[in-house]
């Protein structure tokens, strides 16, 4: 997001009795604030989930930590405790920082990396393209540095040439020489906030990924109504709620449940790029910045918290080397990875995998039609889903996208669901749940927002060429 707009409503969330934090949810579990490990959702094929975040801000972007992100040119102390303590909390295994490039270009590049005295620069502490951040002895964190402008170069392997100034005009620039001077500098180029582009425009950057869900889009008054179609404030005021202080409200990081909706025109345009015959690969980006809500809810943390951000969904890729930063990239240019909303549970046993007679291929791979290729997907189950909640409704669909559009050619709640891959085309899945078994967790409000079918998963594609 380059520019926030103010959400000054937001402000009676603060409101309320008493200052208690924790829910009274008995005979149910406690809410996590944390995540377990990505691993638990499953190693296949000898491919270890890593669990991340692509689109995220700190310090080094003008309008983060409150529009003040470095009094007296440091960067805020307590805005960057709170990112790095949430990568940490949350088990992020890999984070793509996208500064803008007020202030991101006028600094160093192994400054934005946000080291700390038990961090590494990778490969070295000269020539970095990553950090290692240490939570745990079993638990590290690699750190990336990209941008955020009309562009997204994400990873990047070091800044684009020139002083501050030219590389201001670098990464401000919204051309397919621009894409190719970030590709020169290491990076993997995305289109943030695609629900703001055409496909036209998309065709002619060709990047190598793009939003199909952006955070600021589903809540900012302005994006919802001119660009998906959304009522301009329900967002706004369906969140408003969830600012109860009382024990009895709900518990505050479910507020996304009130304002969740696909982004219909993102999703439209990566069907619309892959029925042109382009690969573009899909991630969600958070978009946290601690910028629109410094007000304190019930469980102690201000409402746009890192943490609480991070926690409602990742991208997760599909790695055989964890901790290694040239893996990961690798995978994500790979589209070995798919987009999860852990609000809802984190998934275990997600998969989509081809086979055929050229053997095993994974998402973002090809394999030829034929009449022996198959395409399998395993539905996923909630991790450690108590048995006292109710149960939430899973169901898969299989879309194949072709020159002649998108059309679904499978649907079901699994436990496994096969498709024939004998038509050339681009086949993703879509994982979609009505969260019943979060409803006890809405307190006072009631179970409704728990009632409505959302997106859980999407994955990308497995090309099925001719």
């Amino acid at each position: 997001m380059r520019a926030r707009a103010a959400l000054p409503v937001l402000a009676a969330l603060a409101c309320g009795g008493d200052d208690t934090v924790t829910i009274d949810a008995s005979p149910y579990p406690a809410w996590r604030a944390d995540l377990p490990p990505a691993t638990v959702m499953g190693v296949r094929r000898g491919l270890t989930p890593a669990r991340g975040i692509i689109h995220l801000h700190s310090p080094y972007s003008h309008d983060a930590c409150d529009g003040n992100p470095r009094p007296g040119g440091v960067p805020d102390p307590i805005c960057l405790a709170n990112l790095r303590a949430a990568l940490c909390q949350l088990r992020i295994d890999y984070a793509a920082l996208t500064d803008h490039d007020d202030s991101m270009a006028d600094e160093e590049f192994a400054t934005l990396f946000l080291t700390a005295a038990d961090d590494r620069l990778l490969p070295s502490s000269t020539a970095p393209v990553a950090a290692l951040r240490k939570c745990t002895d079993e638990h590290s964190v690699v750190l990336t540095v990209g941008g955020e402008n009309p562009l997204m170069p994400i990873m990047l392997d070091r800044h684009v040439p020139g002083d501050a100034a030219a590389r201001h005009a670098a990464y401000d620039a919204d051309t397919p020489e621009a894409v190719a001077t970030f590709r020169a500098a290491g990076a993997q180029v995305w289109i943030p906030h695609t629900e703001q582009r055409t496909t036209a425009e998309l065709v002619r950057l060709a990047p190598d990924g793009i939003e199909i869900y952006n955070l600021h889009a589903n809540l900012d008054p302005d994006i919802r109504e001119q660009y998906l179609g959304l009522d301009r404030g329900g967002a706004i005021q369906a969140v408003l709620a969830f600012g109860e202080q009382a024990t009895s409200g709900p518990e505050p990081d479910l507020a996304l449940l009130s304002f969740l909706e696909p982004s219909g025109p993102a999703l439209a345009r990566w069907d619309e790029l892959h029925a042109a015959g382009l690969r573009v690969t899909g991630s969600a980006g958070t978009d946290a910045h601690e910028n629109t809500l410094p007000l304190t809810l019930r469980d102690g943390e201000r409402g746009d918290s890192y943490r609480r951000m991070m926690r409602w969904f990742s991208n997760v890729v599909l790695t055989d080397r964890l901790r290694d930063p040239a893996a990961i990239e690798a995978a994500i240019a790979d589209g070995r990875m798919f987009v999860a909303f852990e609000l809802l549970g984190t998934p275990v046993g997600f998969d989509v995998v081809a086979t055929g007679p050229a053997g095993t291929v994974e998402q973002g791979g090809e394999l030829p039609a034929s009449g022996g290729a198959l395409l399998t997907v395993a539905v996923p189950t909630v991790f450690e889903l108590a048995a006292t909640l109710p149960t939430p409704n899973i169901r898969a669909r299989v879309i194949r996208i072709d020159a002649g559009g998108a059309a679904e050619v499978a649907a079901g709640p699994g436990p496994t669901l096969t498709v024939p891959l004998d038509r050339p085309g681009a086949y993703r899945v879509e994982i979609l749940m009505t969260p019943r078994h979060l409803g006890p967790y809405l307190g006072s409000l009631g179970p409704a927002y728990a009632e409505r079918e959302l997106p859980w998963i999407y994955s990308n594609p497995i090309y099925v060429v001719p």
